[in-house]
């Protein structure tokens, strides 16, 4: 069984049209969400999908607003109208002192600081990556429905442990963050680079998102997957 992720948009935060990179999957009455960045929470309200789902488990990869901007209102409108709490993962206390500034009472979800989290038939670990030099970001790896997949959040480089796993084929699918050239600012990974460590037979296994411009036919050209078509 291949485990897809369902996109609420695909875009970097200087591109709105495409909605906040952000990611959802199901399992039963659980709904689990990546990231809830400003255009997020009206995704998930349009869709319905905190209606629908009895638990709602939020991973932050970061903390820049294009990846949590939403989620003070995601957690509140569960709370005071669905009468649900909202779990939020995330591995270090920050997340817990920047939602208290927000106005967000820690009474009202559910903090998990952890990089390690299970519920039934889901594991997921957080992996330290490296995107900006003044804030902590994460990668999760996810292992659902005997699958393992990697998402990066933000980062410049995929960590060597993952591409270890993914290369054995122990992680069968990479979601990460590409950027359409390098630069001296390093804060997402650049396609040459991502050429360089992928090889052309993986990388129908690899795809790229976060987009701040539209490099998606050079991306076909070179054989790499991409998140954008259902996100505009």
């Amino acid at each position: 069984m291949r485990m897809d992720l369902n996109f609420l948009g695909c875009g970097s935060a200087f591109n709105p049209l495409y909605g906040n990179t952000s990611a959802y999957f199901t399992n039963k009455d659980q709904l689990y969400v990546i990231d809830g960045g400003e255009s997020v929470f009206l995704k998930l309200y349009q869709k319905e999908l905190l209606k629908k789902y009895a638990g709602i488990t939020i991973m932050v990869t970061h903390m820049h607003a294009d990846h949590v901007g939403s989620l003070p209102s995601i957690i509140s409108y569960c709370y005071y109208v669905l009468g649900k709490k909202v779990t939020v993962i995330y591995p270090e206390k920050s997340l817990w002192i920047l939602l208290g500034l927000m106005g967000i009472d820690p009474d009202i979800y559910i903090p998990v600081e952890s990089s390690l989290f299970t519920a039934e038939g889901l594991k997921v670990w957080a992996v330290s990556v490296k995107h900006a030099d003044d804030i902590s970001c994460f990668g999760y790896i996810i292992e659902f429905a005997g699958e393992k997949i990697y998402y990066s959040g933000d980062s410049y480089e995929i960590p060597k442990d993952v591409l270890d796993g993914f290369y054995k084929r122990e992680i069968s699918t990479i979601y990460q963050d590409t950027t359409e050239f390098t630069s001296d600012h390093r804060s997402h990974c650049p396609l040459e680079e991502l050429e360089e460590c992928i090889p052309a037979d993986l990388r129908r296994n690899v795809f790229c998102m976060h987009f701040t411009t539209d490099f998606t036919e050079k991306l076909k050209k070179k054989g790499f997957g991409y998140i954008q078509s259902n996100c505009r």
